[in-house]
C-alpha cells in the first residue's frame, strides 16, 4: 500500500505534493478528517515530540477535508492557524481537499470517526497503521517501524 498522490500548502504557505515530499527514511503522518478530533490527535503530540527529536522520523498532521470544501479554504486555513502558533508545527501540518472515497480507499481507512496514525517510507509505501489514540501499544507499534530514539 502507497500513500496517495495529493497536493497541498502546509500552514506556513508552502506547496507539497506527496508522496514525493516525503523525506527521510520516516514519517509519521497523522489524518484527521473532522474538527472536532484536535483532542485525539494531541494525544499523539508527546510521543511524536519525543520519537521525533534528534532528526528522527518526520511528523506531518494531514487535516483530510472534502474536495467541495475547497472553495473555504482559506477560512479553513485561517482557523487552523489560529489553532497552530507554532512555526515548526505550520510546517508540519498540510490540510487536504480529496475526494475522501479515493483517499481512503488508497489507505484502507474504513472509519472517519478514527484519526489514522502511518509510518510512511520515503517511497511513499505504508510501513504501519494505528488506527485511534495513542496508547503504549500503539507507541511500541510505531517505534518498531522506526526505531527507538
Amino acid at each position: 500500500m502507497y500513500f496517495p498522490e495529493v497536493q497541498g500548502e502546509n500552514l506556513a504557505g508552502q506547496p507539497l505534493s506527496f508522496p514525493d515530499d516525503f523525506r527521510g527514511s520516516h514519517t509519521i503522518a497523522l489524518i484527521a478528517f473532522d474538527f472536532k478530533q484536535r483532542a485525539d490527535i494531541d494525544t499523539w503530540a508527546p510521543f511524536i515530540n519525543r520519537i521525533a527529536r534528534n532528526d528522527g522520523p518526520r511528523a506531518r498532521l494531514f487535516p483530510v477535508l472534502p474536495r467541495a470544501m475547497r472553495m473555504m479554504e482559506k477560512m479553513i486555513v485561517m482557523t487552523l492557524c489560529k489553532d497552530v502558533a507554532e512555526p515548526a508545527a505550520r510546517e508540519a501540518t498540510v490540510p487536504l481537499f480529496v475526494d475522501l472515497d479515493e483517499f481512503c480507499s488508497a489507505l484502507a481507512i474504513v472509519d472517519r470517526d478514527l484519526i489514522h496514525t502511518f509510518v510512511v517510507a520515503a517511497d511513499g509505501s505504508i510501513r504501519a497503521h494505528i488506527t485511534g489514540l495513542f496508547d503504549e501499544a500503539a507507541g511500541r507499534a510505531i517505534e518498531a517501524h522506526v526505531g527507538r530514539p
